[in-house]
C-alpha cells in the first residue's frame, strides 16, 4: 500500500478487518452448532444456518452502507443492486453460465426421478442462496469496498485486489475441514472462483450479479443430484465434473486475470498508457 496515506490505508484496510471479523464469528457459531449436534433434524440446522447466514450478510451491507453515507465507497448501496450490466461483462460471464448449467447434463443419463427429498431439497436451495447473499455482502461487497475505491487504478493494483480477495475467499472456508470437507480441494477452487468474482464484481459494480451467481453455481448441481439418480462412474458424469474442473480452475482465474488487464477497454475508460 506504499503511496497512499494513513487515512487511506485505514480506509482500505478497515472494511477487510470487519469482514474478516463477521467471518470469524460465523464460524464460532456454526462450527460448534454442528459438531454439538444441535439440532439433529437436517432441516432444522439447515434453516439455523439460514438465518446465520442472512444474519451475517445483513451485517455486512449495514456496515457496507455506512462507508457508503460517508463517502468512502465507489458506489451507493442502491446503486450497488441496480447498476446496469454491459454487454461485454455479459460475455465474459459465459463460461460461467456453462458452469452453472452442465450438472443438467446428467439428467441425460439419470436412472431414477424422485421427489422424495424435496422438502429438503427446497430448504437447501435456499441455503445456497443465503450463501450467495452472505460471502458475496462480506468477501465482496465489504472486504473489496476500500479496494475498489482506491486500489484499482493500474493492472497492479487491480490483480492485487483481486488476488488478496481470492486468497481471503479461499482461506475463509479452510474452516469447512470442521464439516468434512477436504480443505485441499475446497480452498484452492474457491480460491480460483473467489479471483473470477472479484473481477466481475469490480468490473460491473453490481453487488446482487455475484450473489445470484454465486447462489447458481452452488446450487445447479445439487438440484439434479437431489432430484435424479445416475451412475457416477458413467462418462457423461465424469465429462461433466472435469469440464467444470476445466472452467473453475483455468478459464475462470485466466478470465479474471485478462479483467485486470483489459479494464479500461472493457469499462470504455480511457487507455492507460502503462502496466504499473
Amino acid at each position: 500500500m506504499k503511496n497512499y496515506d494513513k487515512q487511506t490505508i485505514a480506509q482500505i484496510g478497515k472494511p477487510i478487518v470487519q469482514a474478516v471479523i463477521i467471518m470469524l464469528v460465523f464460524y464460532a457459531i456454526e462450527i460448534p452448532m454442528v459438531y454439538f449436534n444441535v439440532f439433529p433434524d437436517q432441516n432444522t440446522l439447515y434453516i439455523a444456518d439460514i438465518l446465520i447466514r442472512v444474519t451475517g450478510g445483513t451485517a455486512g451491507l449495514i456496515l457496507l452502507n455506512g462507508y457508503s453515507k460517508r463517502g468512502e465507497s465507489k458506489c451507493t448501496l442502491k446503486q450497488l443492486f441496480t447498476n446496469k450490466i454491459s454487454g461485454k461483462t455479459w460475455l465474459i460471464m459465459i463460461p460461467l453460465i456453462i458452469d452453472i448449467l452442465l450438472p443438467f447434463l446428467n439428467i441425460f443419463s439419470a436412472t431414477v426421478f424422485t421427489t422424495r427429498f424435496i422438502v429438503t431439497l427446497s430448504i437447501l436451495i435456499v441455503q445456497q442462496f443465503a450463501t450467495g447473499f452472505y460471502e458475496e455482502s462480506v468477501q465482496r461487497g465489504l472486504m473489496m469496498n476500500g479496494l475498489i475505491k482506491f486500489n484499482i487504478n493500474t493492472v497492479k493494483k487491480r490483480l492485487f485486489t483481486v488476488l488478496v480477495t481470492g486468497l481471503f475467499f479461499g482461506l475463509g472456508h479452510a474452516p469447512n475441514i470442521a464439516f468434512g470437507e477436504n480443505p485441499l480441494i475446497q480452498v484452492p477452487a474457491t480460491m480460483c472462483m473467489g479471483m473470477f468474482f472479484a473481477a466481475l464484481y469490480m468490473l460491473s459494480d453490481n453487488l446482487l450479479l455475484v450473489m445470484l451467481l454465486h447462489a447458481f453455481v452452488d446450487s445447479t448441481f445439487r438440484i439434479v443430484k437431489g432430484l435424479f439418480g445416475y451412475a457416477r462412474e458413467g462418462f457423461l458424469y465424469q465429462a461433466v465434473g472435469w469440464s467444470r474442473n476445466i472452467i473453475e480452475y483455468v478459464i475462470l482465474p485466466a478470465l479474471a486475470i485478462c479483467i485486470c488487464i483489459w479494464f479500461d477497454k472493457l469499462k470504455n475508460n480511457a487507455p492507460e498508457n502503462e502496466l504499473t
